[in-house]
């Protein structure tokens, strides 16, 4: 097997990995077996472990010897760490790099918001919609070192989504409101209020996945 080969296998195992943790597939703290992996991707124990590595450097799993690999937990500070980025970055993005945005696109997410809001039309994939709405309004950033910042924590958010949905079900009507009032102001071009609407969202956020970790008696429940 050449070097590209063996590279490409194994980001192919990272990004299989990084998937199932993120959508919680692989759940907080649950124990995963190396020889299983292999099995699932059909690749040899090199590239599964390289990824792991790389995983565990990330902070997403945690590899110990002899006994095996879990899924690392997410901890309070973890949610403070976590939005402490997002508060610093996504309004930020709003207020200096609108010019990117293609408000077209903006105006798609809005009837989809809408649409949902009024119970017109239900959105069945809540999660997908949430990542992609908020992936999107960064992909107007062009400065690499916030978006390198800002990809470390993307697979967390993504399972703070799912888990605080999960286990606050109405937040999700809410989130799809106060995108509603993100993507509205975005269409007006008051990128002020709409970068204050996007502060408030992920106040909100926030305090429904910090609400979430305390329903748990441990201190580390993801």
């Amino acid at each position: 097997m050449s070097s590209k080969q063996g590279s490409s296998m194994q980001n192919q195992a990272y990004q299989f990995i990084r998937q199932k943790i993120a959508l919680c597939e692989f759940a907080p703290n649950q124990m995963i077996s190396e020889s299983q992996l292999q099995e699932e991707l059909g690749f040899s124990r090199t590239p599964v472990r390289e990824a792991i590595g790389r995983l565990a450097q990330e902070g997403l799993l945690k590899v110990f010897p002899k006994r095996g690999i879990m899924v690392s937990g997410i901890s309070i500070g973890d949610i403070h760490q976590i939005f402490e980025v997002r508060l610093l970055v996504e309004p930020y993005v709003i207020r200096t790099c609108h010019s990117e945005l293609d408000l077209e696109e903006i105006s798609r997410f809005s009837q989809i918001f809408h649409a949902h809001v009024s119970g017109e039309n239900q959105v069945s994939d809540f999660y997908a919609l949430d990542d992609e709405f908020h992936s999107y309004l960064i992909s107007g950033l062009k400065n690499d070192y916030l978006l390198d910042l800002y990809d470390r924590i993307r697979t967390q958010n993504i399972r703070l989504r799912i888990m605080s949905g999960q286990f606050i079900q109405s937040r999700i009507d809410q989130t799809m409101m106060e995108h509603a009032q993100i993507a509205d102001a975005c269409l007006k071009k008051d990128w002020e209020q709409a970068a204050l609407a996007m502060t408030e969202h992920l106040r909100y956020s926030k305090e429904s996945s910090l609400a979430t970790i305390l329903q748990n008696s441990t201190p580390d429940i993801f």
